[in-house]
């Protein structure tokens, strides 16, 4: 598995949306959120975004936040936040390819790389949907970054 420390992402005019969901749902959520961009006068500007609030890599129902960069004007809305931008800095970085439901392995291999190499987690982890896949199975692709405390280099 390979390992990137030192990354930043940058995403503006983001919609968000917060919701208790099983880490099983969260792709379901996600694509539903997608399809229904229209209706809000919104299109996709980016890749999704998400986290979980708890440190709980369990299928259990967690607080999760979604993060969708947009083009147009957010209105506001009962359902949905809005953040003007979302940054997360010097993260650490790997890929996970493969079903949701087995992401927490390579979070705890990335949790584990960070504590041999003496980087200080300051944040979850945040997932970047790179592909979807049709089924929401084996096909689909993510980055997990956790940020790093910047000053303990």
């Amino acid at each position: 598995m390979q390992y990137i420390p030192h990354l930043n992402i940058y995403a503006e005019n983001l919609i968000t949306y917060s919701a208790n969901i099983k880490k099983a749902d969260i792709l379901k959520v996600i694509e539903h959120i997608h399809d229904n961009l229209s209706a809000l006068g919104l299109a996709a500007a980016g890749k999704f975004i998400f986290t979980f609030k708890e440190n709980n890599i369990s299928d259990e129902t967690q607080s999760a936040e979604i993060y969708i960069p947009v083009k147009g004007e957010i209105k506001p809305s009962e359902n949905y936040g809005s953040k003007l931008i979302f940054r997360l800095i010097n993260a650490v970085m790997t890929r996970h390819e493969g079903s949701i439901s087995d992401i927490s392995r390579t979070e705890a291999a990335l949790k584990e790389y960070i504590r041999k190499n003496n980087f200080e987690p300051i944040t979850n982890a945040y997932y970047v949907v790179i592909r979807n896949g049709d089924t929401f199975g084996s096909d689909c692709v993510f980055e997990v970054y956790i940020g790093t405390n910047y000053n303990s280099l």
